[in-house]
C-alpha cells in the first residue's frame, strides 16, 4: 500500500510538472511573439490533467480513458507510464506489462525514479501473468478467448499469444498445434470452432502467476440422414445391414454409403450418398409397386396348357409314319376316304 501511494504521488507530480512547464518558461525571457499552443496539444493536456484527477479519486477506468485520449492527441513516455499504471490498478496485467516495456524502450522525459519503477513493474507483472500451454487439434483452428481473437506478441522475443484489443501487433491465429497464451488472472472462456467439427467450449479460472495446460480437441461431426418412404414402414439397409423401418434418422461418420429401401410388393429403392462431416441430408424413397410377371398369371398358364396339348396332337399328326396296308389273303385293301375341311 505504501508503494502504491508513493507511485501515485510520483504520477501526480509528473502531471503537475507537465502542467506548470508552460509557466516556468513564461517567466524566462521570451521572444517578442510566443508561439500559440495548437489545439491538439491543448486537447491532450486537458485530457492528461483529467486523468490525473481521476487517478487521485482511484477512478482507474475513467483515468485510463483520459490518458488514452491524451496519448491519441499528443503521446509521450510520461503518458504511457500513467496508462500502464492504470492498467495495473485495473488488474490488466498483460496490457500493463506491455505498456511498461514500451515505456522502457523510450524513456525521454522520464525521471530516473520513474524508469526504475517501470522496470520494477515489469518484473512484478511477469510474476502475475497467467501462462496457458494450449494444445489444439486440429492445428490452425480459429480460437477465441473471452470472445476476442488471439494476437501474436513478441515484446520480449518469445512467441506468445494474447488477447489485447487494439494491439499494434497484427492479429494472427496460431497455426501450430501447441502454443502459449498469456492471460490476466480470473475466469476465461476458450472457444475453438471449425466447420465439420464439434465446437470446443472450455471455461477456466486461473490464479495470478499460474502456469496451466489446456487440451482442445474438436471431434469430427457425424453426418445425419433422414430417410422417409412412400408408403412408410419400409425396411432400410445401409451397406447391406438392416438399420430399421422408415421413417428413420441415421447418423454415420463422413463417407460413402449405399442405402436401400425395401418393402414387399414394391421394387427396391437404392441410392449412394457421399456424406460430409456435419452434413444433414433428407432422402425420400417413392416406392413403385411390382408388376406381376406374365409367366405367373393363371390365365397365361391355362391358355398355355391348351396350346401345348394341341401342339402335341399336331406334332404327332405331322410326324406319325405312313401305314403299311396289307390286303390279306384276298388282297383287299381299304384306303382311307379323303377328308374335306
Amino acid at each position: 500500500m505504501m508503494r502504491t501511494r508513493w507511485i501515485l504521488g510520483g504520477l501526480i507530480v509528473a502531471a503537475v510538472d507537465l502542467s506548470t512547464a508552460g509557466r516556468a518558461r513564461a517567466e524566462a525571457p521570451a521572444p517578442a511573439e510566443a508561439p500559440a499552443v495548437d489545439e491538439r496539444t491543448a486537447r491532450g493536456r486537458a485530457a492528461f490533467l483529467l486523468g490525473v484527477q481521476r487517478s487521485k479519486d482511484a477512478q482507474w477506468g475513467e483515468a485510463l480513458a483520459a490518458f488514452e485520449e491524451a496519448a491519441a492527441a499528443r503521446d509521450a513516455p510520461i503518458v504511457q507510464y500513467n496508462i500502464g499504471f492504470c492498467e495495473r490498478a485495473l488488474g490488466r496485467y498483460v496490457a500493463a506489462r506491455r505498456t511498461f516495456r514500451r515505456v522502457l524502450a523510450s524513456t525521454e522525459g522520464l525521471a530516473a525514479a520513474q524508469i526504475d519503477d517501470a522496470r520494477a513493474f515489469v518484473a512484478e507483472l511477469d510474476q502475475l501473468v497467467v501462462r496457458v500451454a494450449v494444445t489444439l487439434d486440429p492445428p490452425g483452428t480459429p480460437l477465441t478467448v473471452d470472445g476476442r481473437a488471439l494476437r501474436l506478441a513478441t515484446d520480449d522475443g518469445t512467441r506468445v499469444f494474447v488477447t489485447l484489443p487494439g494491439s499494434e501487433e497484427r492479429a494472427a491465429a496460431p497455426v501450430e498445434k501447441s502454443f502459449t497464451v498469456e492471460l490476466d488472472p480470473g475466469v476465461h472462456l476458450f472457444r475453438a470452432a471449425r466447420p465439420g467439427r464439434q465446437d470446443a467450449f472450455v471455461q477456466k479460472t486461473y490464479r495470478p502467476g499460474e502456469k496451466a495446460m489446456l487440451d482442445l480437441h474438436l471431434d469430427i461431426l457425424p453426418a445425419r440422414v433422414a430417410v422417409r418412404a412412400e408408403p412408410a414402414q419400409a425396411l432400410v439397409r445401409v451397406d447391406g445391414r438392416e438399420a430399421g423401418l422408415t421413417p428413420i434418422d441415421l447418423e454415420r461418420p463422413p463417407g460413402k454409403y449405399r442405402i436401400e429401401v425395401v418393402r414387399d410388393g414394391f421394387e427396391t429403392y437404392a441410392a449412394t450418398l457421399d456424406l460430409h462431416a456435419g452434413q444433414r441430408a433428407d432422402l425420400t424413397a417413392k416406392l413403385i409397386p411390382v408388376r406381376p410377371s406374365v409367366l405367373k398369371t393363371w390365365w397365361f398358364w391355362t391358355g398355355a396348357a391348351a396350346v401345348v396339348t394341341g401342339g402335341v396332337v399336331l406334332t404327332y399328326a405331322l410326324t406319325r409314319p405312313e401305314p403299311d396296308y396289307n390286303g390279306g389273303s384276298l388282297n383287299w385293301v381299304a384306303e382311307p376316304a379323303s377328308i374335306r375341311w
